[in-house]
């Protein structure tokens, strides 16, 4: 199957988020935590363009939950032409038609944040939008 769209993806998947005001764009990870740890309020939230720039995951949820970074893939699935947060293999997961559905969302549901070390799961609302 051909999708005539795909060629440069992570930026044609970011055209028209250059207004949002919890879009950075390319922004280092380091940039990005630091700038969500300087609001240093939970929920403070940005989206980057993910390091491995690839087609498969081409961004980045950056969240703040008690001085916690968490760094969650956003993932594009091909065939359905959906997003998804975290990793792949997930028995259930949810799946957005836009990146600004998926923000839209966690600002009124809470998303699930699991720390890689510990495992805990905790779990906030998207409530502060920054950008570097």
């Amino acid at each position: 199957m051909f999708f005539p769209h795909t060629g440069a993806k992570p930026v044609a998947q970011g055209a028209g988020l250059q207004d949002k005001e919890w879009f950075a764009g390319v922004c280092e990870r380091k940039t990005a935590e630091e700038t969500v740890l300087r609001i240093n309020k939970d929920g403070t939230f940005l989206v980057r363009y993910s390091s491995s720039q690839n087609d498969r995951q081409p961004f980045t949820l950056v969240v703040l939950y008690r001085q916690s970074v968490y760094n969650i893939p956003v993932r594009f699935l091909e065939d359905s032409q959906q997003y998804a947060l975290g990793k792949e293999g997930k028995k259930t997961e949810e799946l957005f038609s836009s990146l600004q559905e998926m923000i839209s969302h966690h600002m009124k549901n809470p998303i699930l944040l699991i720390d890689r070390k510990s495992q805990a799961k905790h779990s906030t609302l998207l409530s502060r939008p920054v950008r570097p």
